[in-house]
């Protein structure tokens, strides 16, 4: 229990704090996987706090480097996300990740992770996403388009049949409760936003954690495996 609550702390620390003082170089952005060795167990405890501390670190520079490359992202545009009307954003199986944007004062928005990050992946109706919300998985309005000023909308490079599956997948775990475990990735038991998100799709054959780590946050979806298909906000 005690090493769990480290374990939780430490995660908060990553989500919550400030990454301004990091410095990053303004070369253009490289998105590539980076495998730490632990996609494929990772079920057992951490060995050491270094481990934890090479994992955060890595997530807060590539959280940096996406916001000081955010104009020159290469974006694979999908004109019919760019021309849709209304609230929704996404394909279904789309991806989306709140950007960072300390300017959203809009309440709902700062809960639910402008001013630090959050995931959810497009139902098979696109007027409708699966997302951890506030305590439980859910089946909510997709309204990610006026929700959040900044996002990115992700699209797994594969097929249709994993696509169909990890929706499928999703379904079968609403109502499940948040997991604050966040460095215990591989527990089904409870979730948190990008893990369930991640475990959708793993649970059908496709691995888009980009480092391999004990933990997936938001922005390790960000990867090779995934193409950018639309990007709103400066």
């Amino acid at each position: 229990m005690k090493k769990k609550l480290i374990i939780s702390l430490l995660s908060v620390v990553l989500i919550f704090i400030d990454t301004s003082y990091i410095n990053v170089d303004a070369t253009p952005l490289t998105i590539n996987s980076v495998n730490y060795g632990n996609t494929t167990d990772v079920s057992g405890g951490l060995k050491t706090a270094y481990e934890i501390r090479k994992e955060i670190e890595d997530a807060l520079r590539f959280q940096v480097k996406i916001d000081v490359n955010w104009n020159d992202l290469k974006v694979e545009k999908d004109m019919d996300l760019y021309k849709s009307k209304g609230k929704a954003v996404g394909k279904p199986g789309d991806i989306l990740i709140s950007v960072t944007d300390d300017k959203n004062t809009d309440i709902n928005a700062i809960m639910m992770g402008s001013i630090t990050t959050h995931a959810a992946m497009v139902d098979s109706d696109p007027q409708k996403v699966l997302e951890v919300y506030q305590n439980n998985v859910e089946n909510r309005a997709n309204d990610w388009r006026t929700r959040y000023k900044k996002i990115l909308v992700l699209r797994p490079k594969t097929n249709e049949e994993t696509i169909n599956g990890a929706i499928k997948y999703g379904h079968t775990k609403l109502g499940t409760h948040f997991n604050f475990d966040f460095f215990n990735k591989t527990t089904t038991k409870q979730f948190y936003c990008s893990q369930f998100v991640w475990r959708c799709y793993f649970n059908n054959g496709l691995d888009l954690d980009r480092n391999g780590g004990r933990a997936v946050f938001p922005y390790d979806l960000i990867s090779d495996k995934a193409t950018i298909v639309y990007k709103q906000g400066e």
